[in-house]
């Protein structure tokens, strides 16, 4: 603040606020399932009202195909939790819960939810960067885990991959529940200064239908 005393021209004020929500979400809005369908568990969403009495009067699951929902009411007309249950057995999805509520400020709660579900057998990661990139001497390589979670033994039928631009070696690992794959560009066919995007894709014995995919980058720089 700037006036006209000659002794202090200039004053610095300061201001602090706490602002409180009328509907307070914890932990928050955003819900994700990552992980192995048989081990991701039920999260939960607490809601409570701030200012005045609130209830939830209905859900709209716009992912009602792969997340379940419930309300419990922890104290009548001010405290709810709402449980989500992931039900995809595999993929991914996003989308949103809307938690329609009588609160005159705050008629609706959008909660985000996210699913990264891998099947019985997973691979990770599932993006790989190979090749030279600019300012390292050394070539890269990528390493691929594919794993039955169960510890079940299983053979990989078939790995299906662009022969030109990458050459992939599988490692079965004990007890040939898991495999490893090296992934290593063939930089021949890709011009300096340039990359290119392919995929390697895996097919086991156990569930032949399913193609557990890895975008690839080969770089050449």
């Amino acid at each position: 603040m700037y006036c006209n005393d000659p002794q202090n021209p200039r004053v610095s004020l300061a201001l602090s606020a706490k602002v409180v929500p009328l509907i307070d979400v914890r932990p928050g809005d955003t819900v994700v399932f990552r992980g192995p369908a048989a081990q991701i568990k039920p999260q939960a969403v607490e809601l409570e009202s701030s200012k005045g009495p609130m209830h939830i009067v209905r859900v709209e699951n716009g992912l009602e195909k792969v997340v379940r929902t419930r309300v419990e009411t922890l104290a009548e007309g001010k405290r709810y939790r709402v449980v989500l249950e992931n039900l995809a057995e595999q993929g991914s999805y996003s989308g949103y819960v809307r938690l329609l509520t009588d609160h005159p400020q705050k008629p609706e709660v959008l909660l985000s939810v996210r699913g990264m579900v891998e099947g019985p057998i997973g691979i990770r990661p599932t993006s790989l960067l190979v090749g030279k990139t600019s300012g390292t001497p050394e070539i890269r390589v990528g390493r691929v885990l594919v794993v039955h979670h169960g510890g079940t033994a299983f053979r990989i039928t078939k790995l299906d991959y662009d022969a030109q631009l990458l050459e992939v070696t599988a490692k079965p690992q004990e007890g040939l529940s898991a495999y490893v794959l090296d992934v290593a560009a063939k930089l021949e066919a890709v011009p300096l200064g340039t990359r290119k995007l392919t995929a390697l894709k895996v097919q086991t014995d156990l569930r032949p239908e399913d193609r557990l995919e890895v975008q690839v980058v080969v770089v050449h720089q």
